[in-house]
């Protein structure tokens, strides 16, 4: 993740609405619903919060979603670079610097003071990406380390909020390339997607995410590396880890869509 976005800059903004950007609402619908039913003050922790946008929300309460929050809201990521945005996005709204670090999943065992800490640790849109040099014969064990990392630092009972991209659907589907696009400030940033898929729904697949803004030379181009896995392989790696399944949801589009989760840590 760190090497596909950490150099986008403002072009990140293609893929993220004005309400996500104003942190009125997070960016997976089935997390907005089951946050409702977490109380006020509870710590919660986005473990891949990119510039800052899901802890501007669940600082704010989310409210757009319904009566929520407001919750203590942290935020983990593995670039530096998204980091210093997302200090940068939030300390106007009363958020100190000192809430955010950078780790990976994993790592986040190894921060003392987050061990046990929170109530909520969110991971979305994250999980079934795959960094260089994992494959798919060690996605299972990358995973596996990555849901402990994040099971370290909630507390029992606690809850771990995920999605993946329903691979069995975008591969039915073709893996149709698809553009996203989103206004701010009366300005277009978009995002095209064009897929390299692997041949079966679990294996590797390749996207090179292309960024512009409309009416100006700004561009990037990125590729990034997933893994497939259908539900019953994802619920056994969940369980692997020490979590219960306890909520499923759909969200996404049509043309992209996604399957969360809501896990329970095990004592």
């Amino acid at each position: 993740m760190d090497d596909a976005y950490r150099d986008i800059g403002r072009l990140y903004l293609a893929l993220l609405s004005p309400e996500q950007v104003r942190g009125d609402r997070l960016g997976d619908d089935a997390m907005n619903r089951w946050m409702l039913d977490v109380p006020s003050g509870a710590a919660v922790l986005d473990a891949c919060c990119g510039i800052g946008n899901d802890v501007l929300a669940l600082h704010r309460g989310g409210p757009t979603v319904g009566k929520g929050g407001p919750w203590t809201a942290y935020g983990s990521d593995l670039s530096e670079g998204l980091l210093e945005a997302a200090r940068a996005m939030t300390s106007d709204h009363g958020l100190s610097g000192d809430r955010f670090r950078c780790s990976s999943f994993a790592d986040l065992a190894s921060i003392p003071e987050w061990r046990g800490k929170f109530d909520v640790v969110i991971a979305a849109h994250a999980i079934y990406t795959a960094p260089d040099g994992i494959g798919e014969g060690s996605y299972d064990d990358y995973l596996t380390a990555s849901l402990r990392g994040m099971k370290a630092v909630l507390k029992t009972g606690g809850y771990l909020l995920t999605n993946t991209r329903d691979w069995e659907a975008i591969y039915a589907a073709g893996f149709p390339s698809a553009t996203v696009e989103n206004r701010h400030d009366g300005e277009a940033f978009r995002c095209r997607y064009d897929w390299k898929p692997g041949p079966t729904p679990h294996s590797l697949h390749l996207a090179t995410l292309t960024f512009e803004r409309e009416n100006s030379d700004e561009r990037s181009t990125s590729t990034v590396r997933f893994i497939g896995r259908g539900v019953e392989d994802m619920q056994r790696l969940f369980q692997s880890a020490g979590f219960r399944v306890a909520r499923t949801g759909r969200s996404g589009s049509a043309a992209d869509p996604f399957i969360s989760f809501m896990l329970e840590a095990d004592a």
